[in-house]
């Protein structure tokens, strides 16, 4: 039998963060948690996870985690841990070959633009972050999804394609969402995203195989 395409997962800086707060705080139902634990097992939906990140990637999450109280030794650790789940991942890609071409995408965030300039060059299947509307560019297409009600108020979520003509097919989406899509066996994909959220939200998640399951 014919395994399954790797699946290539970049997460967003702000997500690391708020997984790795969240295991400080013994906060574990984080949705970035989730994305953590999923790119540690290395298996989601059935497919394997391939984690791409970029070496400027790593050293800026470095020295964030260290602007929001996390100690020296397990900031570095976790850098270092993300590089080694990189080469032990399926494809063994290597984060100092990856690079982000950053000036190439016209985005206010030069952090952002090395993010998605990354997550294209790479061809990552999905890009999860908390600043999406920050991933809004020009060339994409955006679609709303659900609006939720965290302790800050109400949010409406969006997902948001980025494609091209040879072939790339990047889904941006937020942790909250990607944990939903996971639960519901959403196939994720840029095809999935446009046939569910491209016509009228009926409320329900349905994957390309016609299956659904409840908000």
């Amino acid at each position: 039998m014919i395994s399954p395409r790797p699946l290539r997962i970049c997460l967003d800086i702000n997500v690391w963060v708020s997984a790795a707060l969240a295991t400080q705080n013994g906060r574990t139902r984080s949705a970035a948690l989730a994305m953590k634990n999923w790119i540690v097992t290395g298996k989601l939906l059935g497919r394997p996870v391939q984690l791409v990140m970029g070496v400027e990637m790593i050293d800026t999450l470095t020295e964030v985690l260290l602007r929001v109280g996390i100690p020296s030794r397990p900031a570095a650790a976790f850098g270092a841990r993300l590089i080694e789940l990189m080469k032990s991942g399926p494809e063994a890609l290597d984060p100092l070959l990856l690079l982000s071409g950053r000036d190439q995408i016209a985005m206010h965030d030069r952090e952002d633009a090395g993010v998605l300039a990354t997550a294209i060059a790479a061809r990552v299947d999905l890009l999860v972050t908390d600043n999406l509307t920050d991933f809004v560019t020009n060339d994409s297409v955006s679609f709303n999804t659900r609006v939720v009600k965290p302790a800050a108020g109400e949010r409406q979520l969006l997902t948001i394609l980025h494609e091209q003509q040879d072939g790339v097919a990047l889904v941006v989406a937020h942790p909250l969402d990607v944990r939903e899509w996971v639960r519901g066996g959403f196939l994720i994909s840029a095809d999935s995203v446009r046939l569910v959220y491209g016509g009228k939200n009926t409320g329900r998640i349905s994957d390309a195989t016609g299956r659904t399951s409840a908000k």
